[in-house]
């Protein structure tokens, strides 16, 4: 079956070739004449656009049919020896021109089809018009020229001829070729029978409007031949793109025999000139044309492109839906068993959760936590005796006050004796002032109160909510917590508090947690200074240093610094790490850090960075969100 099919396409490919060389033989004959110049040179050389077309169809193969066909003419027409060897020039020069130029067509539009788009007409129009068929017209005159058909002066412009009669039949005959003959554009064609019944009126009216125009502009020379590009752009947007590069290549060759006629506008005294008119006639309407085509061939293809992209869409969607589908019955099916095992995890979280917000609350709260006890046992109770006997205090003295008030009311002549003794203790100053002194003595007892109450609310887990606070409150509250370690910290010299408070907002934060962080690293810097006042020889002031700022629209800045003994640098990668702690046995558990970091980079969306240099201090750099 091999050899049989082997065998079909050689005969095919045979056929092809002698069929290529007969139309090219046919079609050179009736080019030449055309032939307006010495040697047989056309205006417009259909071969070129023929032999381009075949092999950008059909592919190299079909050289052989160019050679046979462009060779052929040239004994048929003169059988001579001079002519024959100008022939077999001539004909490898075109042969060689069909193949440059379908090689690069393609190399540079990657396809044999160069009319879907619109740079790709440009690109066919420079490689396989402008530039291939210099190899033509070189072989071509250079033959006429060593033959003496053509003297040296006439070069020049027989060469220009030449080129330019090749340039125009590739532009306009070419582009009709492939049209007809690409299998893509045939199954365009299906259908004309529907389109001539539908759109009949329409195709005569054209057809009427076009033979008037080429009647009188290259037949009568009238100054109309421009009227074309209207009608052949309605071709393009109306009719077929077989029909209209037929009607292209119709009216480019009406206007060619007008023109050889001597009966067409294009018509001067100076050949030259004539040639000039004609040729800039046909570049121009067939560029339009080549290029509105594939304007058009790209707005169908954006169109189709969208529809194709549309119905993948609506497919995806439903695959989409119908998978969301399926897992939505797969998750169904998880539920319950997820639901029972997201209790118990929630049991175990819970407990967790507990557990570590009670490490967290032993770890940072024990100092404050020893402090409020006792000063719940040790001031609390005296204190609420006082203030709760202030009251009957002031009833009794009241009572006490009226009954002296009533004895002088009762008793107009009181005793010598009496009235002495309220002059020297000052009797009206002493009911005045006793009122004001009990007075006095309630707002400090409620005063103290007020204290107490602070310091246990601040290690107070069912206070931990989120809300808008002050941050300077907090580091004043927590300073305040930790004032008797500042004043009397078993130093001869006290630990001095340097504040550079900035313009801050309130911050959305869980104040409870942000205090603790606070008391935390003010209490290492305590520990940071007492521990270098003790290993220095002459006794140094410790200042803790506490600096506010804005940093940005929505981030602020809260620094703590402090002239300690500080961290050695290979422990300073590991402060955060739980556990993990550089005091002796006993004084620490190494959570405090850790639950500060956890507190402000995982539960608040800030950042936590420790600068420390060894025997000279340690500065923390605390930065919270305004809002969480």
């Amino acid at each position: 079956m091999s050899n049989i099919r082997r065998l079909v396409q050689r005969h095919e490919n045979l056929s092809r070739v002698l069929l290529i060389a007969i139309v090219y033989s046919l079609v050179a004959l009736l080019g030449m004449q055309l032939a307006v110049l010495p040697g047989d040179v056309a205006t417009v050389w259909v071969p070129a656009g023929f032999s381009l077309a075949v092999t950008l169809l059909w592919g190299p193969k079909v050289w052989p049919g160019i050679l046979i066909g462009a060779f052929s003419t040239y004994p048929i027409l003169n059988p001579s020896p001079v002519n024959l060897a100008i022939g077999v020039v001539t004909a490898t020069g075109n042969t060689l021109t069909a193949l440059v130029g379908a090689h690069l067509v393609q190399r540079f539009t990657h396809r044999p089809y160069p009319l879907h788009h619109t740079n790709h007409v440009f690109l066919f129009i420079i490689w396989g018009g402008l530039i291939s068929q210099l190899i033509s017209a070189t072989f071509g005159v250079t033959a006429l020229w060593v033959a003496q058909w053509i003297s040296g002066s006439e070069f020049g412009h027989v060469f220009l001829t030449w080129w330019i009669a090749n340039v125009t039949g590739v532009i306009i005959y070419a582009p009709c070729l492939l049209v007809w003959f690409t299998p893509t554009q045939q199954r365009n064609t299906r259908g004309i029978k529907n389109f001539l019944r539908q759109n009949l009126l329409e195709i005569l009216a054209w057809l009427i409007l076009a033979a008037i125009v080429v009647k009188f502009a290259f037949f009568e020379q009238a100054p109309i031949e421009y009227l074309m590009m209207p009608l052949l752009v309605w071709a393009v947007f109306r009719f077929p793109v077989t029909w209209t590069t037929s009607a292209l290549v119709l009216t480019t060759s009406l206007a060619v025999i007008g023109t050889v006629q001597g009966r067409s506008i294009f018509v001067r005294d100076n050949l030259n000139a004539s040639l000039l008119f004609l040729d800039s006639f046909i570049a121009v309407i067939s560029i339009a044309v080549l290029v509105l085509i594939a304007i058009l061939n790209e707005r169908t293809q954006a169109v189709c492109d969208l529809k194709n992209a549309k119905q993948d869409l609506e497919i995806r969607v439903k695959e989409r839906t119908q998978e969301l589908s399926d897992v939505n019955q797969q998750l169904e099916q998880q539920q319950l068993y997820l639901k029972q095992q997201a209790d118990s995890l929630t049991n175990a979280l819970s407990q967790l959760k507990r557990t570590q917000a009670q490490l967290i609350q032993n770890e940072t709260m024990t100092g404050l936590g020893q402090l409020v006890a006792g000063v719940a046992h040790e001031i609390n109770n005296p204190i609420g005796f006082i203030h709760s006997n202030l009251t009957p205090a002031q009833e009794y003295f009241e009572d006490i006050l009226k009954l002296l008030l009533l004895y002088q009311a009762k008793t107009p002549k009181p005793d010598p004796e009496i009235l002495e003794f309220m002059e020297e203790i000052d009797f009206e100053f002493l009911q005045e002032d006793f009122l004001k002194l009990i007075t006095s003595m309630r707002s400090g007892s409620e005063r103290i109160q007020r204290i107490v109450l602070s310091l246990r609310n601040f290690s107070r887990l069912d206070e931990a909510e989120l809300k808008a606070v002050d941050i300077h409150d907090g580091l004043d509250s927590t300073l305040l917590v930790l004032q008797h370690r500042l004043r009397d910290a078993g130093s001869p010299c006290s630990i001095q508090v340097v504040k550079h408070y900035g313009q801050l907002p309130k911050v959305e934060c869980f104040a409870i947690y942000i205090n603790q962080v606070f008391m935390n690293i003010i209490n290492n810097a305590i520990d940071g200074i007492l521990t270098r006042q003790q290993t220095e020889t002459t006794p140094i002031q410790g200042i803790i240093q506490l600096e506010t700022r804005l940093f940005n629209d929505s981030l602020v800045q809260i620094l703590i610094s402090d002239n300690g003994i500080g961290i050695n640098p290979e422990h300073q990668t590991r402060i955060f790490e739980p556990f993990f702690t550089t005091k002796d046995v006993g004084q620490g558990t190494g959570l405090g850090l850790y639950n500060s970091y956890e507190t402000i980079v995982t539960q608040h969306g800030g950042s936590l960075v420790c600068d420390s240099t060894p025997n000279q201090g340690t500065r923390f750099e605390i930065t919270l969100p305004i809002c969480k």
